[in-house]
């Protein structure tokens, strides 16, 4: 099934004394992109973390921030003795005042204490970790609904460049007769004697370049691969890519080889297709 790349869920979970907040975010991007923000007491699990991540989300730039705060009572302050001491001796150079005062300024300035941080039981560490491989489901499941979503998009434009190949066969007739007769037309118009064998040959020589039967043929083949992918259940965003690349090659000679203004409108609206699809593509898992 087709999977998008784009995705985000959150939740707040907490274990014992701190609540924690983790967010997973989904974009796209070429390759597997993995970053992780996580607290200081769960860095020891970072590569852990990026494995069990990669293994489930296979690309796209993927961000997973873990963030935690210690519930109020919950909260040991250590004070910080020296920086304490430091900022009393400076205060005192701007104002006399009684110390007591001082340090209650001293106690609201940045470094005056810090708050301990709980270490992380192996029993908290697995609650985190089944709640992230939850988080992964549900962007699993927000990433096949929005693939669904592309695919059927994806299916509609192929149609109708399948339909603008009819078209261009219908034209294609026509096209060659008109080209015939356009060339006899200005020879006439020369009034000259001319080899009427060797007239033949140059007339097929030039038609040939104008002949599009190859390109259709290409083409129609390209368009089948494309359709026969999208129902592959493995991740098939590059493999389209590549695929697309083919089929704007074959419109692209299509468009060069057309020498009529008919047949190049329907080659336009071909390329416009074809450039919505590759729009989607950049979105595929």
């Amino acid at each position: 099934m087709i999977q998008s790349m784009t995705g985000y869920c959150s939740s707040i979970i907490s274990t014992g004394k701190v609540n924690h907040t983790i967010e997973l975010k989904c974009l796209n991007s070429k390759y597997l992109d993995l970053n992780l923000k996580l607290p200081y007491i769960l860095r020891q699990k970072e590569f852990e973390l990026k494995k069990i991540i990669g293994n489930k989300l296979f690309r796209g730039k993927i961000d997973l921030l873990i963030t935690y705060e210690i519930k109020k009572e919950n909260k040991k302050a250590v004070l910080i003795s020296k920086n304490i001491k430091s900022y009393i001796k400076e205060l005192k150079k701007m104002n006399s005042n009684d110390s007591a005062d001082l340090l209650k300024i001293a106690l609201t300035l940045p470094g005056a204490y810090e708050v301990s941080e709980n270490e992380l039981s192996k029993k908290d560490y697995k609650k985190i970790e089944k709640e992230i491989f939850s988080l992964i489901e549900n962007v699993i499941k927000f990433r096949k609904k929005e693939g669904k979503e592309i695919c059927a998009d994806l299916k509609k434009k192929v149609q109708i460049i399948e339909k603008k190949i009819q078209e261009i066969k219908k034209l294609d007739h026509k096209r060659i007769e008109n080209k015939k007769r356009k060339i006899h037309k200005e020879i006439d118009k020369l009034d000259l004697l001319i080899d009427k064998n060797r007239m033949e040959q140059e007339m097929i020589y030039y038609i040939e370049k104008l002949d599009i039967n190859e390109e259709i043929i290409r083409l129609n083949s390209h368009l089948k691969l494309f359709k026969s992918v999208l129902r592959n259940k493995l991740p098939v965003g590059k493999k389209l890519g590549f695929i697309s690349q083919e089929i704007g090659r074959e419109i692209n000679t299509l468009g060069a080889k057309a020498n009529d203004p008919h047949m190049q409108k329907i080659v336009i609206e071909m390329k416009d297709n074809l450039e919505k699809i590759k729009e989607n593509i950049l979105n595929i898992l």
